[in-house]
């Protein structure tokens, strides 16, 4: 199954690069728990718990009901949490959460295009119903309140914006199949400008793109675990060509910026994305193909429906970050280490050349 050392290992570098000082006798939420980047960020503060005593109040919630989790089910059987089914396309019941919410991570909603194709009522919901709600409910009393955007919102930039700045405002076209996505997305950022300006809460928006790496399921149809899963069984076989662009980013180095931002970030917007390895879906198949000493075969096929409309380069630019927290740049883990891990993760064997 899972090798959950690898994510432990993680957590103690991580442990290592930030201020665990500041979550110390504190409450924190965690919405999309059973998620890659929810789970990953409920296996840290538990581990920062355990090793160094902070007295965390640590409160989990997923669309999951509690015998069907499956990425965080160790730490819900450990009691080292508290966890609640929630489906925040409805509002969240306010005794299931503590009057006073010092830091909220709102990692809720359906990353996998095809997830989100499917529910896409349910992703507009998500990204109204459910935030708003929180958002009211830590109103009362104030707290820190990080919203996981994505960087969809931007669409496919003209050259002159990429790599893609915060301040550029995409194009919005309702045709879009993805646009139950994007939009709703927007609507979620404006609710925390909104509460920022004119309540209690604190927010922050993160615009997330291509996190990978320990953490994900096995159920996981994103474009990198998918590669990885096909070589193990033989073949990476393309949709298209592969012609699109990425940049990808290793799951620690996407919650190192997450907490960072939420914690001491004085901007209201950051970008949360790789920015130094820039590759074409078919270089990243072939670099996947490598590990299993087979090869990529990209075939001159029209796009399927859940990457018809997906942008064709996604390159976010990183300064503002950076320039807050230069020491970001020390912490960086490549591309080919992150995949070793990554295949470390499932089991998978492969080679590490």
């Amino acid at each position: 199954m899972y090798n959950y050392d690898v994510i432990y290992e993680e957590c103690s570098f991580l442990s290592k690069k930030i201020n665990i000082e500041k979550f110390k006798n504190s409450n924190i939420l965690i919405t999309g728990a059973n998620g890659l980047i929810g789970g990953f960020l409920a296996d840290f503060f538990v581990y920062i718990n355990k090793c160094f005593s902070l007295n965390i109040n640590l409160f989990l919630t997923s669309k999951s009901k509690k015998d069907n989790l499956k990425r965080i089910k160790h730490i819900v059987e450990d009691n080292t949490a508290k966890y609640f089914s929630w489906d925040c396309t409805t509002r969240i019941e306010h005794s299931k959460i503590p009057e006073k919410i010092d830091f909220c991570f709102f990692c809720s909603g359906y990353g996998q295009p095809a997830k989100f194709l499917k529910n896409s009522i349910a992703t507009c919901l998500i990204n109204v119903v459910g935030v708003e709600s929180i958002l009211e409910h830590m109103d009362k009393k104030g707290g820190k309140f990080l919203f996981l955007s994505t960087s969809e919102v931007y669409g496919t930039p003209p050259t002159d914006f990429v790599p893609t700045p915060e301040s550029y405002n995409g194009v919005f076209d309702l045709q879009n199949n993805r646009s139950c996505y994007i939009v709703s997305k927007r609507l979620g950022e404006i609710l925390c400008k909104q509460y920022a300006e004119n309540n209690n809460v604190e927010t922050k928006i993160a615009r997330v793109a291509l996190t990978y790496g320990p953490g994900a399921l096995f159920s996981d149809e994103r474009v990198l675990q998918d590669f990885l899963f096909k070589a193990q069984n033989g073949n990476i076989n393309l949709l298209d060509e592969g012609a699109s662009r990425r940049n990808y980013l290793y799951i620690t180095n996407c919650v190192y910026i997450l907490i960072y931002i939420l914690t001491d970030g004085k901007e209201l917007v950051y970008n949360v994305g790789g920015d130094v390895e820039e590759i074409t879906i078919y270089e990243l198949a072939n670099k996947v193909a490598s590990f299993f000493n087979i090869e990529a075969i990209k075939k001159n096929k029209l796009p399927s429906e859940a990457t018809k409309e997906a942008p064709k380069i996604v390159s976010l630019a990183m300064d503002r970050f950076r320039n807050e927290f230069p020491e970001y740049e020390k912490e960086i883990i490549s591309l080919d280490e992150g995949i070793k891990r990554t295949i470390k993760w499932f089991n998978l064997g492969g080679t590490d050349d």
